[in-house]
């Protein structure tokens, strides 16, 4: 008699522990989704500049900071700051008989820019990231005679560029990780430039 109630509180017992079990959604169940909205971005990396009397310059240190939106899952938007320098390349053409360049053949490259990003999902996490940018350009010292003329030791001029990437969203809620591959021309010194960076995004 004893046993017989003691089995039947426990299996009472059980299924009541049971019942929020069911009723909890199960976390295999939730297809993951990368947060979009609102977020900043550090990019550090590495900057050349090709075309000029050496060719290519050599690759110098890149630093990145960006603001941005995510309109759509697929379509971001963005602000960005950029700082990188052009070492030995010519792009005044060099004195006559000798190797020393007209002007400076070392100058810092700033970027104002806009760029857009498109969303391309190539798995779980994992996003290709075509994107483009144009804004304004300034260098200092200046390595090219200015098309008006202004004996100014910088030039300002617009920029227009295509860029590719990835992007992967990590374990980490809000952090994103990739790296991206950007050349951007300089329109009036006709001058050509690729940066290549790592990306570190947060988004709120």
């Amino acid at each position: 008699m004893t046993g017989g109630v003691v089995r039947k509180s426990l299996l009472l017992a059980a299924l009541a522990l049971s019942t929020p079990a069911l009723g909890a959604t199960p976390p295999e169940g939730v297809p993951f989704e990368p947060r979009r909205g609102f977020f900043t971005e550090t990019d550090l990396g590495v900057f050349f500049t090709v075309g000029g009397e050496n060719s290519y310059s050599n690759a110098q240190s890149y630093v990145q900071l960006g603001i941005g939106y995510d309109l759509t899952e697929r379509l971001s938007l963005g602000a960005h700051f950029a700082l990188g320098s052009s070492a030995q390349n010519c792009f005044a053409g060099y004195l006559p008989d000798s190797n020393v360049c007209a002007l400076s053949d070392n100058f810092t490259v700033a970027f104002g820019d806009l760029t857009a990003a498109y969303h391309v999902r190539l798995a779980n996490r994992f996003y290709l990231t075509p994107k483009v940018a144009a804004g304004y350009t300034r260098l200092e010292p200046r390595p090219v005679d200015p098309e008006d003329g202004d004996p100014g030791q910088s030039i300002n001029a617009f920029n227009a560029g295509l860029g590719i990437g990835i992007e992967y969203a990590t374990s980490f809620d809000h952090f994103s990780v990739g790296a991206d591959l950007l050349g951007r021309y300089i329109i009036g010194p006709n001058i050509m430039t690729f940066a290549v960076f790592p990306r570190v995004k947060y988004t709120f």
